[in-house]
């Protein structure tokens, strides 16, 4: 059992409130005294009225009642991130294989997340199968209503999908209706959603679909104009730039390029990909730009 009343406590008594006006109402005094102690646990509904007497969100007396810290799953999550920045596939492996079978759905979903990333890593280069990938997108694809780390893994694995096959893109779409769903539910989803769209319009841009990767930049750009996070502000400028690059190459890359300083200098997590990614499509966006050209002269 989980103790959460000597935390509510502790909170009560830094904000100076008397038993009576966090718990008038909710519960009896014999009751709270015992909660208050760690001595027995009270019901969802009645904990959160009294957060909400404490004007605390459920989220932030987590974070309080784990002392601070984050939970164990976003320490890891995290993890595995720097694991495939710093390019260790070993360590993905390794999470993989000690967790894929876990009994808490959240750790097996972060082992798919470890596997995802040896997968994709150099044009999965060490020919693992992307069974275990596949087995988790079938499951998702007869799920009606996904959760938010549902959301995230499809944004990772999506591009393993053919754009030819319509799940591609109705996974796509859901996705992003999901991560809208949970905007106000925290700050990092805007960046997911600013995310899930610069994946997709690489994709629709090296399969070279131009006028697709467009419409999803103007979408976004759309969409970001509604969103106060910073992080979707530049991400769906870069989209912009990176468009610009296939259309008209010559004014744009030295646009591109200043842009690329000030998002250095900002040193933002979600931005820091941002040069590694236009590295790719300067170069197909100028032989797609020269190309054209060509045709159009000659007509």
């Amino acid at each position: 059992m989980t103790a959460y009343g000597q935390t509510v406590r502790r909170l009560r008594l830094g904000q100076g409130l008397p038993q009576k006006a966090v718990y008038s109402g909710i519960v009896s005094r014999s009751f709270y005294a015992k909660f208050e102690k760690g001595q027995t646990n009270i019901g969802a509904d009645k904990l959160f009225e009294i957060l909400r007497r404490l004007t605390i969100s459920p989220n932030e007396f987590l974070f309080q009642h784990r002392g601070m810290r984050p939970p164990a799953i976003q320490q890891l999550s995290r993890q595995i991130d720097q694991d495939y920045q710093a390019g260790d596939l070993q360590a993905l492996r390794d999470f993989y294989t000690a967790n894929r079978y876990h009994r808490l759905p959240e750790m097996r979903a972060l082992a798919l997340r470890a596997y995802t990333g040896v997968y994709t890593a150099n044009q999965n280069i060490l020919h693992m199968s992307n069974a275990p990938i596949a087995e988790v997108q079938a499951l998702l694809a007869q799920t009606p209503q996904w959760t938010l780390s549902q959301a995230r893994l499809i944004i990772e694995t999506n591009l393993l999908i053919p754009l030819s096959n319509p799940q591609h893109q109705a996974f796509f779409r859901q996705a992003v209706a999901t991560l809208r769903d949970y905007l106000a539910f925290d700050d990092q989803v805007a960046n997911d959603l600013g995310g899930a769209y610069l994946n997709e319009i690489q994709t629709q841009l090296i399969a070279g679909r131009l006028p697709a990767a467009a419409t999803l930049a103007a979408e976004l750009q759309t969409l970001s104009a509604q969103i106060a996070a910073t992080t979707i502000k530049l991400t769906a400028a870069f989209c912009q730039y990176l468009i610009g690059l296939y259309t008209d190459y010559p004014a744009v890359e030295p646009q591109l390029t200043t842009f690329l300083a000030w998002c250095k200098q900002l040193n933002l997590p979600d931005t820091r990909d941002f040069g590694l990614i236009a590295a790719v499509h300067r170069d197909r966006g100028r032989n797609h730009y020269d190309r054209h050209q060509y045709f159009d002269h000659r007509e």
